[in-house]
């Protein structure tokens, strides 16, 4: 029997994909589940459905676009003019201070996660979990301010030369569209249990150490539109720290810390020269990126055997990244003729994102002689809410189903 759980962990550890937490646009949380001492191992399959049309920004809710920073066609044109370019607007448009645009965007993404741990002592477990999903965004203009009133000839000249802009740059229109895996996570967990302790049924606390392999694809540099699954073709580590306590019979509760880190890339990317948003950057070449920490904080209780297997869950998690640093890799000589402007985009890489999560579930072995043959069934909603350190993130809900079975 242990055999067969051997390769079948192995056999999923081939395809696997992570849900990860560093990212700014998709929840893509991992639940944490309640371990068995009669079924070490775990098995879990999530379908979710995600979506968003607002974010957070540093004092207000803002469209997603302006995550990358806010659009002016005069940056734009400034851009293309340091590139040798000549300026597109017309005169009385070149003399005004700002040209301001509005930008609304929209996320929707669909999937289905997996996840396997596999309990090969009391004390040592390793697991993946995997993800598939098909996300889709865009992004749409209007005019701002008074110039939404301007006369329409003036108007369809706006949009026209908008568009010219884009071509010249090598910007492709902003509706994307993708389907693929995640990042591959792998993870060794260590782990106690204690029966009747300090006045509690049970305690269980545990120590991860994972590596995120880049599978997923990375956002299209000439798409502003684009979404990533993983972490853009990122290495990285974590260690995780996580404690359960039984209170009293069905009434548990929870905490997870965790700390990871990508390591430093270097990868095609849009640069600015001014104050262009970094997707909408006059220059195209290397850039070396070093992310930032990600920190992720989630309590969570639950409530069972309401009404036999019945029970309630809710949980809160933080997800808090620090800023990246930028390194603009081009030979010197290129640098010194066309330098870029880096520090707008760097403040703009740090970002945080908070959930709170409401379900209910029903666990079929709960009342059962052999509980392992029975599963469980979840439904989640993640909110998100703006408490602690929410910015610069998408205002993504997600709800997802969840079926479980502990062996």
């Amino acid at each position: 029997m242990i055999k067969g759980r051997l390769i079948l962990a192995l056999l999923t550890c081939g395809a696997a994909q992570a849900m990860v937490f560093d990212n700014r646009f998709l929840p893509l949380y991992l639940k944490p589940f309640t371990r068995r001492a009669d079924a070490p191992s775990h098995f879990r399959l999530q379908p979710f459905f995600m979506f968003a049309d607002r974010s957070f920004s540093d004092t207000e809710h803002v469209h997603i676009p302006d995550i990358d920073g806010s659009y002016d066609s005069l940056d734009i044109a400034r851009g293309l003019v340091a590139k040798g370019c000549e300026n597109p607007l017309r005169s009385d448009f070149q003399s005004r201070a700002t040209l301001p645009w509005n930008r609304r965007g929209r996320i929707d993404a669909q999937g289905l996660a997996f996840l396997l741990e596999f309990g090969l002592t009391r004390h040592f477990s390793v697991g993946i979990n995997t993800l598939f999903g098909h996300v889709a965004s865009r992004h749409e203009f209007f005019l701002s301010g008074a110039d939404a009133q301007l006369p329409v000839g003036d108007r369809e000249y706006l949009f026209a030369v908008k568009e010219k802009m884009h071509k010249e740059l090598g910007i492709a229109p902003a509706f994307f569209n993708h389907t693929g895996f995640g990042d591959v996570d792998l993870y060794a967990r260590i782990g106690d249990r204690w029966d009747y302790t300090l006045k509690c049924r049970r305690i269980e606390t545990g120590l991860k150490v994972g590596i995120l392999a880049p599978s997923a694809a990375a956002r299209p540099f000439n798409n502003p539109a684009g979404i990533p699954l993983g972490g853009e073709r990122h290495w990285g580590a974590y260690v995780a720290l996580e404690s359960e306590w039984e209170l009293k019979e069905d009434l548990i509760v929870g905490i997870q810390a965790r700390a990871s880190k990508r390591f430093e890339k270097t990868r095609i990317s849009r640069m600015p020269v001014g104050n262009e948003p970094l997707p909408y950057g006059a220059i195209v070449g290397p850039l070396t990126v070093n992310p930032g920490w990600t920190f992720v904080f989630n309590p969570y209780f639950s409530v069972e055997g309401l009404r036999e297997g019945f029970g309630l869950k809710a949980q809160y998690t933080l997800v808090s990244h620090l800023k990246d640093t930028l390194h603009d890799a081009r030979p010197v000589e290129m640098r010194e003729k066309l330098p870029a402007c880096l520090t707008r985009a760097a403040a703009l890489s740090s970002w945080g994102m908070e959930h709170v999560t409401v379900g209910a579930f029903y666990d079929f072995g709960k009342v059962r002689e052999c509980p392992n043959l029975y599963p469980k069934i979840s439904a989640y909603w993640d909110i998100p809410v703006h408490w602690l350190v929410s910015k610069r993130a998408a205002k993504t809900n997600s709800v997802s189903l969840m079926f479980e079975l502990d062996f």
